[in-house]
């Protein structure tokens, strides 16, 4: 077991019954109990399921051979048989723990089971397999089953049954301990893993434009220097879209700021929509400005997606019926397709789209303009 897994059930010596299979059996049982425990951390049913029914079917094997063991000692008498009956109340028993907590809390139902198994197993091996094999030793050193019976049954009663019961109290307050430790660690994952949950959602809204969910300045400042040097070892073009609304001010001052919001919200989803291949990224670079850049884009592509933008504000509308009035979006947008060289920076590219927009707001608005490289 991993250094990190907690024993609920550890083994030692004084469960040994002196039979080989058995011990062994009761050793693998009592591996599936620590599994099984250590399996409620990770808060994974399906995987508390598995080994449940792997516990389940691996005491059934057991109990199976462990019958077959003492049948041959004890000849169906009352021990073998009130053995076999302890046997066959040990599923029922577990059944009954989980249909008593169907309305609790299921980590709390496991923690029974938990607990139900390590008193059962402790007290079924210390009590009954110890005293079934002090019966076989003395049967194997030529004794009846009677006289071996009696000599088990004084043994039980003498240091051997003071042994039982400072183990099993032992025992009883060691899974207490390690259940409450395994709760302990549960506890302390799902803090780190809501922490996590925190953290990674602040680090998406630092990166992230409130109003419309694209990426921000900021992001482009901290991943597209890196796209661009990586486009210039590759010598794959590069291509910036650069975006501004046309006519910004007069839809602010005509339908108000709550419809300039709902266009810049609605150019973002059309964007997102238009613009979300692989190696494309969509930045609002402040006010009714956005940016957009594709790695490893020909002028030919750089043309269609751009089109398609412009074409595709060019529907959204936008009503303000308390003032019966309206305002067709348009945008206007420059492009900037270029293979990096040494020094080529993301200024650079910038600088170019930029002036490639400005031509097209010169020249009408609503419109495409490309930059010479």
């Amino acid at each position: 077991m991993p250094d990190s897994e907690i024993v609920v059930f550890p083994w030692n010596t004084n469960f040994e019954t002196g039979i080989a299979s058995i011990d062994q059996q009761h050793l693998q049982l009592f591996k599936l109990v620590n599994k099984l425990a250590n399996a409620l951390v990770h808060e994974n049913r399906i995987e508390i399921s598995e080994i449940f029914e792997q516990l389940a079917d691996y005491a059934s094997y057991h109990f199976t051979e462990e019958e077959r063991v003492w049948s041959e000692y004890f000849q169906q008498d009352d021990w073998m048989l009130s053995h076999a009956r302890t046997h066959h109340s040990f599923l029922p028993d577990i059944l009954a723990i989980q249909k008593e907590s169907l309305n609790s809390d299921w980590r709390d139902t496991i923690e029974k089971v938990l607990q139900f198994l390590v008193r059962w197993l402790a007290l079924h091996i210390l009590e009954d397999d110890k005293k079934m094999s002090l019966v076989v030793r003395e049967l194997q050193a030529g004794l009846s089953l009677s006289e071996a019976k009696q000599i088990a049954k004084k043994k039980m009663r003498g240091s051997v049954g003071v042994l039982i019961d400072t183990v099993l109290t032992m025992y009883e307050e060691l899974s207490s301990h390690a259940i409450e430790l395994i709760r302990e660690k549960h506890r302390r994952i799902v803090a780190e893993r809501e922490l996590l949950a925190l953290n990674q959602q602040l680090q998406q809204l630092a990166i992230t434009d409130e109003l419309c969910g694209l990426y921000n300045r900021r992001h482009f400042m901290q991943v597209i220097p890196n796209h661009i040097e990586q486009a210039y070892r590759s010598q794959t073009p590069l291509c910036f879209v650069s975006l501004d609304l046309d006519h910004f001010k007069t839809l602010n001052d005509s339908l108000g700021h709550i419809q300039g919001d709902n266009a810049i919200q609605q150019v973002g989803i059309t964007l997102q929509r238009l613009f979300c291949q692989e190696g494309q990224f969509i930045f609002r670079m402040g006010g009714e400005e956005f940016l957009l850049v594709a790695t490893s884009t020909s002028i030919e592509q750089a043309q269609q997606f751009a089109e398609s933008i412009r074409s595709s504000i060019a529907c959204i509308k936008l009503n303000n019926d308390k003032k019966n009035l309206s305002h067709q979006l348009t945008c206007s947008v420059g492009v900037f397709c270029h293979t990096p060289q040494f020094n080529d920076d993301f200024l650079y590219f910038l600088e170019r789209a930029d002036h490639a927009l400005y031509q097209a707001k010169n020249s009408g608005r609503n419109r495409v303009v490309f930059a010479n490289s």
